[in-house]
C-alpha cells in the first residue's frame, strides 16, 4: 500500500510538470530512450497487473494530457490530428481484443515499444501549447540525445574496439552486438545531422563561425553513422542525402554540378575502399557491407520471415482492422521457430491495425508532408528526418523518440494552421503566435547566396 501511495504522488507530480512545462516534457520523453540504452535496457518500475517501466510512466502522461488537451480545446482543424486519433482508436480495439483473449501483460508486451509510446508521445507534442519555445526546446533537446549516443559510442568502442557485424564479440563470457548502440540510436544521429545542416526557422544570427562548427558536427554525426554499420540507417541516411539535395534551393546549374561532384567522390571512395586505403577500418565496413548479400544476409532472412507472416490466414475482419495485441509473431524461418517482432514496421502495423490502420498512416504522412512544403525551406530538417524516418520503418519498428518527431511535425502543422489568427490557447510562458508575421517565411530562411537569385 506505501508503495502504491508512493507512486501515486510520482504520477501527480509528474503529471503536473509535463502539463505545465511541455519543454521538460519532451526532454524526459527523449531523455528516457537515452537512459534505456546507457543502462541496457529497463527495470520494472511498479506492477498493476503488468509491468510497467519508466517509459511506459512517461507514455501514460503523456497520453492523459495530451487526451485533456483536445478536451479542453478541441480538435485543431486541418491539422492532422485526425488521422493520429483514429490510429490511437484502431489500437485501442486491437488491445482491448487482446486483453480479453491473452490477458494484460501479453498486451502490453506487445504493444509498448512500437505503439503505446510512440501514440502517445506523438499525442502530446502535437497539442503541445503554441509558442516559440517549443522549437528550440525540441532541437536542443534532440541534439543533446545526439551528444549522448555519441558518447556512448565512443564508449563502446573504446572498451570493445571496432568489428563487423557479423563478427562474435563477448564481454564476461556473454556475447554482445559489436556496434554499441542500437539502431533507433543510430538513427537519431542521422537527423540529428540533418538539424545542424539545416536549423529550423531563420538562423540569419548565426556567424560564420558557427555555421561552420555546425556543419563539422554534422560531419562528425555522419562518420559515427558510417562506423556504427547500422545499414538500414546507412539507407535512411542515404534517402535523406538525395532529397536534400533535390530541395534545397540553389541557383541554376549548381545542382547538377553538385551531383556530378558528389559522385565523383563516391567513386573515389570507392576506389580507395577496393585497393585498401582505409586500412583495418575499410576491411571491417567491407565485411558489413558483403553480408548484406546472397541468401544468407540479414535482409533475405527478413524478408522471409515477411512472407511467413503474411501467409498467415485471416478473416477479412483481420485483414482490414488486424489482430489482437498479444497474438504473438510466430513464423518459421529456414525451418528455425521466430518470435520477434516483424522488422518493418509497416507490416508491424497491417498485423496490429489491419491495412485500414496502414492507409490511415500513409494519410498522415502526406498532410504532415504537404503542411512542411507549405512552410519552405525554414524546415527543411524536419522534411529530411520524416524521409529518414519512413525508410528506416522498413527495417526497424518506430521508438518514442520518432513519435516525438511525428508528434512535432503535427505541431507545426497546428501552427502555420492557425498563425494566420490570434491564438487563444495558453502558453508555457512564452509568447503566443499571434499573426503570421511570427512564423519565419520562405525567404527568411534561404541562405543567402540563394536570396541573391
Amino acid at each position: 500500500m506505501l508503495l502504491l501511495l508512493v507512486g501515486l504522488t510520482l504520477a501527480g507530480n509528474l503529471l503536473w510538470v509535463m502539463a505545465r512545462h511541455s519543454t521538460i516534457g519532451v526532454g524526459l520523453l527523449l531523455g528516457v530512450q537515452v537512459w534505456t540504452v546507457a543502462a541496457g535496457g529497463q527495470l520494472p518500475a511498479m506492477s498493476l497487473g503488468v509491468s510497467i517501466y519508466p517509459a511506459d510512466a512517461l507514455a501514460i502522461c503523456a497520453f492523459c494530457i495530451g487526451v485533456a488537451r483536445l478536451l479542453r480545446h478541441g480538435l485543431p482543424a486541418r491539422a492532422g490530428m485526425l488521422p493520429l486519433l483514429i490510429l490511437i482508436a484502431l489500437a485501442g480495439w486491437s488491445a482491448a481484443r487482446g486483453i480479453a483473449t491473452f490477458g494484460l501483460q501479453a498486451v502490453g508486451n506487445d504493444g509498448r515499444g512500437a505503439f503505446w509510446c510512440v501514440l502517445a508521445a506523438a499525442l502530446y507534442v502535437a497539442t503541445t501549447p503554441l509558442s516559440a519555445a517549443l522549437d528550440r526546446a525540441v532541437t536542443r533537446t534532440w541534439l543533446a540525445s545526439v551528444a549522448a549516443y555519441a558518447v556512448l559510442c565512443l564508449v563502446g568502442w573504446a572498451s570493445i574496439g571496432l568489428h563487423p557485424v557479423t563478427a562474435h564479440v563477448t564481454v564476461g563470457g556473454v556475447e554482445v552486438d559489436p556496434r554499441p548502440v542500437p539502431a533507433a540510436a543510430a538513427l537519431v544521429l542521422v537527423q540529428g545531422a540533418a538539424l545542424l545542416m539545416c536549423p529550423l526557422g531563420a538562423d540569419r544570427t548565426a556567424t560564420a563561425l558557427r555555421r561552420r562548427g555546425k556543419l563539422l558536427g554534422a560531419a562528425v554525426l555522419l562518420a559515427f553513422i558510417i562506423l556504427l554499420q547500422q545499414r538500414s540507417v546507412w539507407m535512411a541516411g542515404g534517402a535523406m542525402a538525395v532529397t536534400w539535395w533535390a530541395l534545397r534551393p540553389v541557383r541554376a546549374g549548381q545542382r547538377i554540378t553538385s551531383a556530378v561532384a558528389g559522385a565523383t567522390a563516391l567513386s573515389m571512395t570507392a576506389l580507395a575502399f577496393a585497393v585498401g586505403a582505409f586500412g583495418r577500418i575499410g576491411g571491417v565496413l567491407s565485411d558489413s557491407a558483403a553480408e548484406t548479400q546472397g541468401d544468407h544476409s540479414t535482409f533475405a532472412w527478413r524478408v522471409l520471415g515477411w512472407q511467413d507472416l503474411l501467409n498467415e490466414p485471416r478473416s477479412l475482419v483481420q485483414w482490414l482492422t488486424g489482430g489482437p495485441f498479444g497474438s504473438g509473431y510466430d513464423r518459421y524461418i529456414k525451418g528455425a521457430l521466430v518470435a520477434v517482432s516483424p522488422h518493418d514496421y509497416y507490416l508491424h502495423v497491417v498485423l496490429r491495425l489491419g491495412l485500414i490502420g496502414l492507409m490511415v498512416l500513409v494519410v498522415l504522412y502526406v498532410l504532415i508532408w504537404r503542411q512542411l512544403i507549405r512552410s519552405g525551406y525554414a524546415v527543411l530538417a524536419l522534411r529530411l528526418m520524416i524521409v529518414g524516418q519512413l525508410v528506416f520503418f522498413v527495417s526497424f519498428a518506430a521508438s518514442m523518440e520518432q513519435g516525438v518527431l511525428l508528434g512535432f511535425c503535427l505541431w507545426r502543422a497546428r501552427r502555420g494552421v492557425l498563425s494566420a489568427t490570434t491564438v487563444t490557447e495558453p502558453t508555457d510562458r512564452t509568447s503566443p503566435i499571434t499573426s503570421r508575421s511570427d512564423v519565419p517565411s520562405y525567404a527568411d530562411a534561404l541562405p543567402p547566396d540563394a536570396m541573391r537569385q
